[in-house]
């Protein structure tokens, strides 16, 4: 009896339903990570500036990505591939970063959680426009629930206080770019593949950040790596790169290489979400009716859009 070879069957390729299942989770869990960071972000920010946090986060993570491609665990490669698209989310992460520090220094937490819960919409209007990607009415209308249940969420949370209209613009301007990096996540992976993505994007976080924060330890060294020295803020910049940075970054550029970006910009509310839940339990922070009310929106809206179909 002749055997047969094995590479005769190749196994069979995932189907479209297992594709949009596996990216549903990776985008879920992404955007889980990525609530849980805000706590890392946190206790960080307790004895260290933002510049020299984030700039040590996107350092640590960069270099790990390295370790990754130098142990043959992952490869790039950019030959013959167009580089405006990579380029343009790189950029636009790095402006989001900027405009949401300022945005909230110059306004509150809770005002620029309402405007930038509003960039879900943003994006999907960008994908109309950019990418011809246009949502079914079941989309348009269940992806405003999120955007609502964040807005309650936030606003359970305090009054909003003084708002500058420096600090309006830079929240607005955040919106935008917010948009545009989902959209051009989307472009992007046209060409480039998820680890590709994320070693263009956090090897340009971590150059200008690092810029950033040697400006603002005046280029002492010393000042700069600091963090480094004491366990809660190392082991929070170790979470948020390895964490934040990596794992979650991987998981939605997967994702956004799969999925619309009506269903990508949704599952972003997540966030929101998953930090209300993981302040109530773990910080022991109080919880409102509104806020439930709110996460009741978030829940409901993004199992609609994720149910429905493309």
């Amino acid at each position: 009896m002749s055997s047969v070879s094995s590479a005769s069957h190749p196994l069979p390729a995932p189907s479209a339903a297992s594709r949009n299942a596996l990216a549903l989770a990776a985008v879920t869990m992404g955007n889980v990570i990525w609530g849980f960071t805000f706590l890392f972000t946190r206790v960080a920010l307790r004895t260290t500036d933002p510049a020299v946090m984030l700039s040590l986060r996107f350092v640590v993570a960069f270099l790990l990505l390295n370790v990754l491609l130098l142990t043959g665990h992952e490869k790039v490669s950019f030959r013959g591939k167009n580089p405006k698209g990579i380029l343009a989310l790189t950029v636009t992460e790095i402006a989001y970063f900027y405009f949401e520090s300022y945005g909230v220094l110059y306004t509150n937490a809770t005002f620029s959680g309402m405007v930038l819960a509003v960039s879900p919409i943003v994006a999907i209007v960008l994908a109309m426009v950019f990418l011809k990607e246009y949502p079914t009415r079941r989309q348009a209308l269940f992806c405003i629930l999120p955007v609502v249940g964040v807005m309650l969420i936030v606003s359970a949370g305090k009054t909003l206080g003084v708002i500058t209209p420096i600090g309006a613009l830079f929240l607005l301007c955040s919106c935008l770019t917010s948009g545009a990096y989902k959209t051009a996540n989307r472009k992007a992976a046209e060409e480039f593949s998820p680890f590709e993505r994320t070693y263009v994007m956090i090897g340009g976080c971590a150059l200008v950040f690092t810029a950033a924060a040697l400006f603002t330890t005046r280029g002492d060294a010393s000042l700069w790596l600091s963090p480094l020295h004491t366990p809660a803020a190392l082991a929070c910049i170790l979470a948020l790169a390895c964490l934040g940075s990596i794992a979650a970054n991987m998981l939605v550029n997967y994702s956004a290489g799969i999925l619309p970006v009506v269903k990508v910009s949704t599952f972003a509310a997540l966030c929101t979400l998953v930090t209300m839940v993981a302040g109530v339990l773990i910080l022991h922070e109080p919880m409102s009716a509104l806020g439930l009310v709110g996460a009741a929106l978030i829940i409901v809206g993004i199992f609609q859009v994720s149910k429905s179909v493309s």
